[in-house]
């Protein structure tokens, strides 16, 4: 069935234990993560062992410029596939609300997304939330 698929934070460059990485699938928007300084970080995502179809990425954040989006088919999140680069407007204090179609043929098998954050319009930017829509395979 298509909809919303639970995601966990499998990795992530940076991490202030104030602001830990699995806040930013939460579902909580109040909560985020936050970069710790230097541009890029990157966000190693998994779907707790298994394979989706990805139809949607959602986001919300705070003071990204340039964002990246790969996906894994792999087993082990080994080689990337690029699905989203994208340059994202400042907003000042509001959310960046970003939401990302993914084709059927991009987002088939998907095991992990990275998220790549190229770069920020501060120092430090934030991500509170992702939501990755589709079906999930299995596990």
């Amino acid at each position: 069935m298509v909809g919303m698929i639970k995601t966990e934070v499998l990795l992530a460059t940076g991490n202030d234990d104030r602001f830990p990485p699995s806040n930013m699938v939460d579902g909580n928007e109040k909560t985020f993560w936050i970069t710790t300084g230097m541009y890029p970080h990157e966000v190693l995502i998994g779907f707790n062992g298994a394979a989706a179809n990805l139809t949607r990425i959602n986001t919300a954040t705070h003071h990204i410029k340039k964002l990246i989006i790969e996906k894994s088919t792999d087993l082990q999140p080994t080689t990337f596939d690029r699905i989203v680069d994208t340059e994202l407007k400042e907003k000042g204090g509001a959310f960046q609300m970003e939401s990302f179609q993914i084709s059927s043929q991009a987002g088939q098998g998907v095991r992990f997304l990275k998220l790549v954050i190229g770069s920020g319009y501060e120092e430090f930017s934030s991500v509170h939330n992702v939501v990755v829509e589709g079906e999930l395979l299995s596990s």
